[in-house]
C-alpha cells in the first residue's frame, strides 16, 4: 500500500520531535526551508504540519511558525486497576499531591448512587490537584474527587493524602478494589476545576467517572477526575 507523502513527511518530523531534534517550544524549519530540505512542495509539507497539529505534535502560531508541543502525560488508567501512586511508580515518574478537601459529608447524588447509599448515608469526600515533577512545567495533570462510604471506611479523615495511596488504604481494610466501571467523555470543566489545572475557561478536559467494586460487588469509591485535554494521553489495551 503507497503511504501519501505527507503522511512520510509527518512521520519525518515527529521522529525528529521524539528524538529531541526539535525540543519541547523550539520552532522547526518554516515550510519554505522544509520543502527545500525534504525535496517536496509546500504544500506537501503543509498538510504534514496540519496532520501533526491534529495529533497536538505541533503547534501551529500564525505570524510566528510551528513550534514542536510538549508531550503529552500518558496515562494507563484506562487499561488497568491501580492507584495513580502506582502507575506514577511504575513509569518512575515522581507524583506531588495537593490535598484540597477531606471531609465526611452527604453525597451528590451521582456519588450515592454510585456506591448505593440510601439518603442521610455519609460518605467520605477526598479532592486533590497532582502534578507530576518536571513533567509539562510542572502543570497540574489531574484534578480527582473520590468518595468512600464513612460507614465502609469510618477513619479516613484521619490519614494525610498528600503522601499516602488510597487504594493501599482500602486494602489495608479489606476493601481492595477488584473490578471498575469507568465512563470517559470530554467536557467543558467547571470553573474552579480549570482555575486548579492552570487551563482557560474554555479549554476542554477528559473526564472519568469511575466506580470500585470488591471481589464480592461492594461498591466502596466512586471518583471524578479531570484530565486537561492539551496535555492529556491515554493508553487503552484490549485482549481478546
Amino acid at each position: 500500500m503507497n503511504i501519501p507523502l505527507y503522511h512520510q513527511i509527518a512521520d519525518r518530523l515527529r521522529t525528529g520531535i521524539a528524538s529531541g531534534a526539535y525540543p519541547p517550544d523550539s520552532r522547526l524549519p518554516t515550510e519554505h526551508e522544509l520543502a527545500a530540505q525534504l525535496g517536496v512542495s509546500r504544500p506537501t509539507v503543509r498538510q504534514a504540519l496540519d496532520l501533526l497539529a491534529r495529533e497536538g505534535m505541533v503547534v501551529r502560531v500564525k505570524g510566528s511558525g510551528t513550534f514542536a508541543a510538549e508531550p503529552k502525560v500518558v496515562h494507563g488508567s484506562t487499561s488497568f486497576i491501580s492507584g495513580y501512586r502506582e502507575e506514577c511508580h511504575k513509569k518512575r515518574r515522581t507524583l506531588r499531591t495537593r490535598v484540597l478537601y477531606l471531609h465526611a459529608e452527604e453525597p451528590d447524588e451521582r456519588a450515592a448512587d454510585a456506591l448505593r447509599l440510601d439518603p442521610g448515608q455519609q460518605a467520605t469526600r477526598l479532592t486533590r490537584v497532582r502534578h507530576l515533577e518536571n513533567v509539562n512545567g510542572n502543570a497540574p495533570v489531574v484534578y480527582t474527587t473520590v468518595s468512600v462510604p464513612l460507614a465502609l471506611f469510618p477513619d479516613m479523615c484521619r490519614l494525610d493524602f498528600t503522601d499516602a495511596s488510597l487504594y493501599d488504604a482500602l486494602d489495608r481494610k479489606g476493601l481492595s478494589v477488584a473490578r471498575a466501571s469507568r465512563r470517559l467523555e470530554v467536557v467543558m470543566p467547571p470553573a474552579e476545576v480549570a482555575r486548579e489545572l492552570h487551563i482557560g475557561s474554555f479549554e476542554p478536559a477528559v473526564f472519568i467517572s469511575s466506580t470500585g467494586y470488591t471481589k464480592l460487588g461492594q461498591a466502596v469509591e466512586y471518583s471524578e477526575s479531570y484530565y486537561p485535554a492539551s496535555r492529556s494521553s491515554f493508553q487503552i489495551e484490549i485482549e481478546r
